[in-house]
Order: structure tokens, then sequence, then C-alpha cells
């Protein structure tokens, strides 16, 4: 059954253990005092406890919980260990790590990881990028296609935050990130360097600065970004509203080509180093960020902007 305590200690500082790869934020760990019987109060409680840590994808984590609480009351791994999708196995892995940390059992959920060994990744991430590799349906040309059907069969909106995300090589989830910070004026400001003309995303960790996936700087003209400014009182598009008008043309969604296409068009078409391409696609670690990049030669921004002002030509439709 699933349980949550009713009360909670005071906040006992901020923990720095491995976090939730979805949301890279650290959680404030609270002590169980008082255990309910009221599931769904409890399931609100836990859905409370997420938000006020600006957690995203709740509705997954609770869900994942709700299936896998018996491994953190038992010990007993097998629920994990049977599943067959290393990707399945993970989310739950993020889940209880979330869950543990709101019951005060973290300590107690590391231990028992470590003990059987329980790994973050998938597992088959190599094996999954050869055969990425040597796809013939994913040719760059085949690629352009794809992407040319997305933005012709959507609306203006959509369309162009399809020409964002392949002007920035961003991840479909910090693509729709950006595109809401990019709207807030208040936080236009700071997060775009009119100086530089970078989307400078290392200003937001909570947001881009995640555990295994992060996102630092995106080069970007002021007519890229005018794409992705709409009207004060227009809807604010998600993820999935997107993939739904996409179904709707009979389209799968497929953002994730966007951020192949920039990386494939500036190390092929452009000759960016692949380095820098690293860097762009947040493939960098944090010292060598600051160490090199946070205040980068003029002549990277510029043959950048070039390579991606090229690119903004070619799906032009």
């Amino acid at each position: 059954m699933f349980l949550f305590p009713s009360q909670r200690e005071e906040e006992k500082g901020i923990s720095n253990p491995r976090v939730l790869s979805d949301m890279g934020l650290a959680i404030r760990k609270h002590t169980c005092l008082a255990v309910s019987n009221n599931t769904s109060s409890n399931n609100q409680s836990f859905e409370t406890y997420l938000k006020s840590q600006n957690q995203r994808n709740i509705r997954q984590i609770v869900s994942h919980a709700q299936r896998y609480h018996s491994v953190l009351e038992t010990g007993d791994v097998s629920p994990l260990i049977n599943l067959q999708s290393g990707a399945m196995r993970r989310h739950a892995m993020e889940s209880l790590t979330a869950l543990s940390k709101y019951l005060g059992r973290y300590d107690r959920w590391q231990e028992v990881r470590k003990h059987y060994q329980l790994r973050w990744t998938s597992g088959d991430e190599s094996v999954k990028s050869l055969e990425r590799f040597f796809n013939p349906d994913l040719t760059l040309g085949n690629i352009y296609d794809l992407i040319g059907r997305m933005i012709a069969k959507t609306p203006i909106q959509i369309a162009n935050i399809i020409r964002f995300a392949c002007l920035t090589g961003l991840r479909p989830g910090e693509v729709i990130e950006s595109v809401k910070l990019i709207n807030y004026q208040e936080s236009l400001c700071t997060y775009y360097n009119q100086d530089r003309q970078t989307l400078e995303h290392f200003r937001y960790p909570e947001i881009f600065l995640r555990r295994t996936k992060k996102a630092y700087i995106s080069f970007v003209t002021p007519e890229i970004l005018q794409l992705v400014r709409f009207e004060p009182n227009a809807r604010m598009l998600t993820y999935n509203i997107i993939r739904k008008r996409l179904n709707q043309v009979g389209l799968s969604m497929q953002l994730s080509l966007c951020r192949k296409l920039f990386a494939s068009h500036l190390r092929q078409s452009a000759g960016i180093q692949p380095e820098v391409v690293d860097l762009l696609q947040g493939r960098v670690s944090t010292s060598i960020l600051t160490r090199h990049y946070l205040v980068p030669d003029a002549s990277l921004g510029r043959d950048v902007l070039t390579a991606v002002e090229k690119l903004r030509e070619k799906i032009t439709i």
C-alpha cells in the first residue's frame, strides 16, 4: 500500500546526492514522523512536495512511485531487475529517489541500489547509437525532408518552434523551456546576451544543467530570436500540444531530429570543430566550460552564427 507521512520535520538543508536526471535539482530532505492511512491525501501530499521542489514530470514520478514503492519497504529489487526496458528501469529508479527523499529513506535507498549494482543508464546506449549511425532512413537528406514536412504541415507558431529547435540544437524539452524564457520579458533580459548574441542557458541551472543532460549556450541572432517571440496573449505551447498537432496531420513527433540536423550541419556543411559542436549541445564538463568558453573568442561565435544562418535559409519554406 502506497503510504506517505502526514507530517514532516523542518528542513535540514540541501542534500547533494545524485539527483533525478530529468530534473537536475537538489531536493530538500525530510524525515517521516507519522504515517497516514489516507492514500489519496498522501498522494496529494507527495505531489505537493514535488511541486515545491520545482520538479517536472510529476504525474510520471507519482505513477512509478506507486508501482515500485515496495522496493523501499522490503529492499527487494526484483521488480526493477525484471523490467525489460532499461529506460523504464531508469524512470522507476528516479521516482524512487524522489520518494526516498520525501520519506527520509534516501540513505537506505542508496544502500540497496549500490548493493544490487543498479545503474542509471539503460546499458544499451552504444548499441542504439550504432543503429542510428547506420540507419539508412536517417541520412541528412531524409532528415531535411522529414523536418520540412513538419514545418509545412503545422501552424506558423509550431513551425517556428521546429525551426528554432534546428537552429539551436537543443533537446525537445529544452526547446520548450527556452521558448518560455524568451517570451517572459523579465527573464529575456538576463537570458539573451545581445553583445555576444547568445542564449545563456547556464544562467538557469535548475532548467538546463541537469544530472546527465546539460545545455550551456546557443548562438542566435535577433532574427532567430524573433521566430519564437509570440503575442502577449498567445497560448504557450507544450511538448504534448506539438505532438498532438503533428499526429493530427499524420506525422510523428520527431523534434530530436532537429538536434541531429543541427550537429550534422555544423560539422559536415560548415566545418565547425567537433569540440565546439559538443559545447553547443552540452557535452562538455563545467570545469572546461568555465576555463575556456564562458568568454568565447569572437571568431567562435562568428563562425557558428554564419553556419546557423545558412541552416536557417535551408529550412525556410
